[in-house]
């Protein structure tokens, strides 16, 4: 016979147990789920620092790219097909060699006998670097320009680029600025038009490049242009929070079914690499400046191929917006200082010169730390455990210790409410 006065009390305390967890559980989920949301949406701080430390300073990287010029196209063309050659022949061969999306003229090469060797039409037109930037120095220093202006793919053609981890394969920096360098400045000449970007060394250009700094200098032209620098550093512990927590995408956080033409990753990048996904996906094929032999597998497009991506740019320069690409962790931010005007140089010379350059060693910077880590969510929904049931580890413990302890009694319990449940219900139906 069971002693019900001795476990009267164990009996009450668990009814009251029982409904005071029913009654408050729906509470503690909705401020668990509060606290779990407000965790994983603003676990990071982004603040800016502006004590100043021997931080190294990154120089931006400095990509050249060509510019069409009629009377060069012209006067190669008659070296190449002779003086009487087909003047169709002209425009084919700049919308081919400055190709931007559009190749207008693509559908006459169909039925008509067009240069269909777009290497080899590139090789010949587009300039060379040692053909496109001389005299080159770094802090008064001369340096062989083609040795450290590096050939990188791009939506405009191969353009070289100084400093950059893309064209060098390197995810370190080379010229960095500090109290023993100083401001970093760059001086270099250049022998045609064009278009001179400066960017952080992870990104590159590309089409509708919005903040990114542009700048087109025709022959014979003087531009100087004075930066200043907002560096941005990452604690440590950030890289262990999920890329939705933080952000931002390190350079060797790749999105998967990339195309694999850029080394690392950053949104110029993921950007470009989305656009040849879709170029594939609409028209099987991408342009000859993304296919490019023996750097990657990718089916280039012939004259067929260029007027599928003429009918579907339009689709395919919307679809991109749409691309999931996230930010950089690793982006210094670049601001004009000055900028100077369009005004000729000496007469005298066939060149242009480029005078780029830090104002000044920064004082501040970006600083992206962790407020909110795993174990801060542990202890608060922790918190909250003991504050509406009374409970820590110990009593989960103890818990087990009790059950086991009199699993004998809790066991004979069990069966006495099942047997006489059962019988009551029996008897109640006869």
């Amino acid at each position: 016979m069971v002693n019900w006065r001795r476990y009267f009390p164990l009996v009450l305390r668990g009814i009251l147990y029982s409904i005071t967890s029913y009654k408050t559980l729906p509470f503690f989920l909705t401020v668990s789920k509060s606290l779990i949301e407000d965790s994983f949406s603003s676990s990071v701080s982004f603040n800016l620092d502006t004590i100043y430390l021997n931080w190294n300073s990154t120089f931006p990287a400095i990509t050249v790219c060509e510019i069409y010029n009629a009377e060069k196209i012209w006067d190669l063309s008659d070296v190449q097909f002779g003086v009487e050659h087909k003047m169709y022949i002209d425009d084919i061969i700049s919308e081919i060699v400055f190709f931007r999306g559009i190749c207008s003229s693509c559908e006459n090469c169909i039925k008509n006998n067009c240069p269909d060797n777009f290497t080899l039409l590139l090789d010949v037109f587009r300039s060379k670097c040692h053909e496109l930037i001389i005299k080159c120095s770094y802090l008064n220093e001369l340096f062989d320009c083609c040795e450290q202006f590096l050939p990188i793919p791009t939506e405009y053609g191969v353009c070289y680029s100084f400093n950059s981890h893309q064209a060098r394969k390197v995810p370190q920096v080379q010229y960095m600025n500090n109290r023993i360098t100083g401001a970093g400045h760059l001086e270099f000449h250049a022998l045609a038009d064009i278009q001179l970007y400066v960017h952080a060394p992870i990104d590159l250009p590309f089409q509708f490049s919005e903040g990114m700094v542009r700048e087109t200098v025709l022959l014979g032209h003087y531009k100087e242009l004075i930066l200043n620098v907002i560096e941005v550093y990452n604690h440590d512990s950030v890289q262990d929070l999920s890329m939705e927590q933080r952000r931002c995408r390190y350079s060797h956080e790749h999105v998967p079914g990339r195309t694999g033409i850029y080394e690392f990753y950053s949104y110029s990048a993921c950007v470009v690499e989305c656009t040849v996904a879709l170029q594939l996906l609409h028209c099987n094929c991408t342009s000859h400046f993304m296919a490019v032999p023996g750097t990657n597998t990718l089916p280039v497009c012939d004259y067929q191929g260029l007027v599928c991506l003429t009918q579907t740019n339009e689709k395919l320069m919307a679809e991109r917006k749409s691309c999931d690409c996230m930010s950089s962790c690793e982006e210094p931010e670049y601001n004009i200082i000055y900028n100077s005007e369009d005004d000729d140089h000496d007469a005298e010379n066939d060149d242009s010169t480029i005078h780029v350059a830090l104002v000044e060693l920064p004082t501040q910077r970006y600083v992206r730390r962790v407020t909110k880590t795993v174990l801060d969510l542990l202890i608060s929904v922790g918190g909250l455990v003991g504050l509406f049931f009374n409970y820590s580890v110990l009593r989960l413990v103890e818990t087990f210790y009790l059950i086991r302890r009199y699993r004998k009694t809790i066991f004979k319990w069990i069966k006495q409410i099942w047997f006489g449940t059962t019988k009551y219900l029996q008897c109640s139906k006869q």
